[in-house]
Protein backbone atom coordinates (compact mmCIF):
# COMPACT_ATOMS: atom_id res chain seq x y z
CA UNK A 1 0.00 0.00 0.00
CA UNK A 2 1.49 3.31 -1.03
CA UNK A 3 2.28 5.89 1.68
CA UNK A 4 1.12 3.74 4.60
CA UNK A 5 1.94 6.52 7.08
CA UNK A 6 -1.25 8.39 6.26
CA UNK A 7 -3.48 5.57 7.65
CA UNK A 8 -4.02 5.00 11.40
CA UNK A 9 -2.29 2.01 12.90
CA UNK A 10 -5.59 0.36 13.92
CA UNK A 11 -6.82 0.55 10.33
CA UNK A 12 -3.65 -1.05 9.01
CA UNK A 13 -4.00 -3.79 11.62
CA UNK A 14 -7.53 -4.53 10.54
CA UNK A 15 -6.56 -4.40 6.89
CA UNK A 16 -3.79 -6.95 7.35
CA UNK A 17 -5.98 -9.30 9.37
CA UNK A 18 -9.28 -8.62 7.65
CA UNK A 19 -9.46 -11.84 5.65
CA UNK A 20 -8.57 -13.92 8.70
CA UNK A 21 -11.21 -12.20 10.83
CA UNK A 22 -13.80 -12.59 8.08
CA UNK A 23 -13.05 -16.31 7.82
CA UNK A 24 -13.25 -16.74 11.60
CA UNK A 25 -16.59 -14.90 11.79
CA UNK A 26 -17.93 -17.00 8.91
CA UNK A 27 -16.90 -20.24 10.62
CA UNK A 28 -18.51 -19.14 13.90
CA UNK A 29 -21.75 -18.23 12.14
CA UNK A 30 -21.77 -21.57 10.32
CA UNK A 31 -21.19 -23.52 13.55
CA UNK A 32 -24.00 -21.63 15.32
CA UNK A 33 -26.30 -22.29 12.36
CA UNK A 34 -25.52 -26.01 12.40
CA UNK A 35 -26.11 -26.21 16.15
CA UNK A 36 -29.44 -24.37 15.89
CA UNK A 37 -30.56 -26.51 12.94
CA UNK A 38 -29.67 -29.69 14.83
CA UNK A 39 -31.55 -28.50 17.91
CA UNK A 40 -34.57 -27.55 15.79
CA UNK A 41 -34.59 -30.96 14.08
CA UNK A 42 -34.48 -32.72 17.46
CA UNK A 43 -37.40 -30.64 18.72
CA UNK A 44 -39.36 -31.26 15.51
CA UNK A 45 -38.82 -35.01 15.81
CA UNK A 46 -39.98 -34.90 19.43
CA UNK A 47 -43.17 -33.07 18.41
CA UNK A 48 -43.83 -35.47 15.52
CA UNK A 49 -43.28 -38.41 17.85
CA UNK A 50 -46.04 -37.14 20.12
CA UNK A 51 -48.57 -36.78 17.31
CA UNK A 52 -51.06 -39.61 16.94
CA UNK A 53 -52.85 -38.29 13.86
CA UNK A 54 -53.69 -41.00 11.36
CA UNK A 55 -55.04 -40.69 7.82
CA UNK A 56 -58.76 -41.47 7.41
CA UNK A 57 -59.48 -45.13 6.74
CA UNK A 58 -61.07 -46.19 3.49
CA UNK A 59 -64.85 -46.36 3.70
CA UNK A 60 -66.34 -49.70 4.66
CA UNK A 61 -70.07 -50.37 5.05
CA UNK A 62 -71.03 -50.22 8.74
CA UNK A 63 -71.42 -53.52 10.57
CA UNK A 64 -74.98 -53.23 11.85
CA UNK A 65 -74.26 -55.85 14.51
CA UNK A 66 -72.11 -53.23 16.24
CA UNK A 67 -75.19 -51.00 16.47
CA UNK A 68 -77.56 -53.74 17.60
CA UNK A 69 -80.52 -52.62 19.70
CA UNK A 70 -83.23 -54.42 21.62
CA UNK A 71 -86.78 -53.97 20.39
CA UNK A 72 -88.45 -50.85 21.72
CA UNK A 73 -92.09 -51.35 22.79
CA UNK A 74 -94.53 -49.03 21.07
CA UNK A 75 -95.64 -47.56 24.39
CA UNK A 76 -92.02 -46.62 25.14
CA UNK A 77 -91.60 -44.49 21.99
CA UNK A 78 -91.56 -40.79 22.86
CA UNK A 79 -90.76 -39.44 19.42
CA UNK A 80 -90.55 -40.91 15.91
CA UNK A 81 -90.02 -39.38 12.53
CA UNK A 82 -89.55 -40.15 8.84
CA UNK A 83 -86.98 -37.95 7.12
CA UNK A 84 -86.72 -37.39 3.37
CA UNK A 85 -83.17 -36.71 2.18
CA UNK A 86 -82.56 -35.55 -1.42
CA UNK A 87 -79.63 -37.29 -3.13
CA UNK A 88 -78.10 -37.25 -6.60
CA UNK A 89 -76.23 -40.08 -8.32
CA UNK A 90 -75.73 -37.65 -11.19
CA UNK A 91 -76.39 -34.04 -12.19
CA UNK A 92 -76.75 -32.58 -15.66
CA UNK A 93 -74.36 -30.10 -17.30
CA UNK A 94 -73.25 -28.87 -20.72
CA UNK A 95 -76.70 -28.99 -22.28
CA UNK A 96 -77.91 -32.15 -20.56
CA UNK A 97 -74.88 -34.42 -20.24
CA UNK A 98 -75.01 -36.48 -17.02
CA UNK A 99 -72.11 -36.15 -14.60
CA UNK A 100 -71.78 -39.03 -12.14
CA UNK A 101 -71.48 -38.31 -8.42
CA UNK A 102 -70.68 -40.26 -5.29
CA UNK A 103 -73.18 -39.74 -2.47
CA UNK A 104 -72.88 -40.34 1.25
CA UNK A 105 -75.77 -40.39 3.69
CA UNK A 106 -74.79 -39.22 7.16
CA UNK A 107 -77.01 -39.77 10.21
CA UNK A 108 -75.74 -37.93 13.29
CA UNK A 109 -77.18 -38.15 16.76
CA UNK A 110 -76.89 -34.57 18.00
CA UNK A 111 -78.00 -35.37 21.55
CA UNK A 112 -75.14 -35.28 24.06
CA UNK A 113 -76.76 -37.60 26.61
CA UNK A 114 -79.40 -39.85 25.04
CA UNK A 115 -79.40 -42.42 22.21
CA UNK A 116 -81.65 -42.51 19.20
CA UNK A 117 -82.78 -45.55 17.23
CA UNK A 118 -82.84 -45.92 13.46
CA UNK A 119 -85.49 -48.33 12.25
CA UNK A 120 -85.08 -48.11 8.48
CA UNK A 121 -82.86 -46.55 5.80
CA UNK A 122 -83.97 -46.98 2.18
CA UNK A 123 -82.67 -45.55 -1.07
CA UNK A 124 -85.08 -44.71 -3.93
CA UNK A 125 -84.53 -43.74 -7.55
CA UNK A 126 -85.93 -40.80 -9.51
CA UNK A 127 -89.17 -42.68 -10.22
CA UNK A 128 -89.70 -43.51 -6.55
CA UNK A 129 -88.73 -47.16 -6.92
CA UNK A 130 -86.78 -48.83 -4.14
CA UNK A 131 -83.14 -49.36 -5.15
CA UNK A 132 -81.54 -50.58 -1.93
CA UNK A 133 -82.32 -51.07 1.76
CA UNK A 134 -79.40 -50.12 3.98
CA UNK A 135 -81.07 -50.70 7.36
CA UNK A 136 -83.91 -53.16 7.87
CA UNK A 137 -83.74 -53.64 11.64
CA UNK A 138 -83.58 -51.46 14.72
CA UNK A 139 -80.12 -50.07 15.41
CA UNK A 140 -78.91 -47.80 18.18
CA UNK A 141 -76.88 -44.61 17.81
CA UNK A 142 -75.32 -43.51 21.06
CA UNK A 143 -74.96 -39.86 22.09
CA UNK A 144 -73.12 -37.88 19.38
CA UNK A 145 -72.57 -41.05 17.33
CA UNK A 146 -72.71 -41.07 13.52
CA UNK A 147 -73.42 -43.75 10.95
CA UNK A 148 -72.76 -43.36 7.21
CA UNK A 149 -73.88 -45.11 4.04
CA UNK A 150 -72.18 -44.71 0.67
CA UNK A 151 -73.68 -44.76 -2.81
CA UNK A 152 -70.68 -45.29 -5.04
CA UNK A 153 -70.10 -43.31 -8.21
CA UNK A 154 -70.66 -46.39 -10.36
CA UNK A 155 -74.15 -46.91 -8.91
CA UNK A 156 -76.25 -45.00 -11.42
CA UNK A 157 -79.73 -46.35 -10.66
CA UNK A 158 -80.73 -43.49 -8.39
CA UNK A 159 -80.47 -40.71 -10.92
CA UNK A 160 -80.81 -36.98 -10.45
CA UNK A 161 -83.96 -37.35 -8.33
CA UNK A 162 -82.75 -40.06 -5.94
CA UNK A 163 -83.56 -39.88 -2.24
CA UNK A 164 -83.26 -41.63 1.08
CA UNK A 165 -86.04 -42.26 3.58
CA UNK A 166 -84.80 -42.54 7.15
CA UNK A 167 -87.07 -43.67 9.98
CA UNK A 168 -85.80 -42.94 13.48
CA UNK A 169 -87.24 -42.90 16.98
CA UNK A 170 -86.32 -42.26 20.60
CA UNK A 171 -87.66 -43.39 23.95
CA UNK A 172 -87.42 -39.88 25.44
CA UNK A 173 -87.23 -36.33 24.21
CA UNK A 174 -83.99 -35.77 22.31
CA UNK A 175 -82.53 -33.16 20.02
CA UNK A 176 -83.32 -34.04 16.41
CA UNK A 177 -80.56 -35.86 14.52
CA UNK A 178 -78.73 -34.15 11.68
CA UNK A 179 -79.41 -36.20 8.57
CA UNK A 180 -77.90 -35.12 5.26
CA UNK A 181 -76.56 -36.40 1.95
CA UNK A 182 -73.16 -35.19 0.74
CA UNK A 183 -72.40 -35.47 -2.98
CA UNK A 184 -68.88 -35.41 -4.43
CA UNK A 185 -67.83 -35.15 -8.08
CA UNK A 186 -64.66 -34.72 -10.12
CA UNK A 187 -63.87 -32.62 -13.19
CA UNK A 188 -60.37 -33.56 -14.27
CA UNK A 189 -58.12 -32.78 -11.31
CA UNK A 190 -60.75 -30.63 -9.60
CA UNK A 191 -63.25 -31.89 -7.07
CA UNK A 192 -66.50 -30.34 -5.89
CA UNK A 193 -69.08 -31.26 -3.31
CA UNK A 194 -72.45 -30.13 -2.00
CA UNK A 195 -74.81 -31.29 0.72
CA UNK A 196 -78.58 -31.53 1.10
CA UNK A 197 -80.26 -31.72 4.48
CA UNK A 198 -83.14 -34.03 5.21
CA UNK A 199 -86.62 -32.78 6.02
CA UNK A 200 -89.32 -34.52 8.06
CA UNK A 201 -92.35 -35.74 6.13
CA UNK A 202 -95.81 -36.77 7.28
CA UNK A 203 -95.52 -40.43 6.32
CA UNK A 204 -95.89 -42.69 9.36
CA UNK A 205 -92.59 -44.01 10.64
CA UNK A 206 -91.77 -47.30 8.97
CA UNK A 207 -93.94 -46.63 5.90
CA UNK A 208 -92.41 -46.45 2.44
CA UNK A 209 -93.72 -45.93 -1.12
CA UNK A 210 -93.20 -49.56 -2.09
CA UNK A 211 -95.34 -50.92 0.72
Amino acid sequence: MANDTKYPAWFLWLWERGLTLFAIVGIVVMIVGVVLAYHFEIRLNEIEGKLTDEPPRRYEPPDLDQYAADDVPDDAVAVEQTVYVPAYSHVYYDGGRPHLLEAMLSIRNTDVARPIYVRSVKYYDTKGQLVKTYVDRLIRLGPLATIEFLVERGETKGGSGANFLVDWLATEDVSEPAIEAVMVGMFGTRAFSFARSGQPINAPAGASPDE
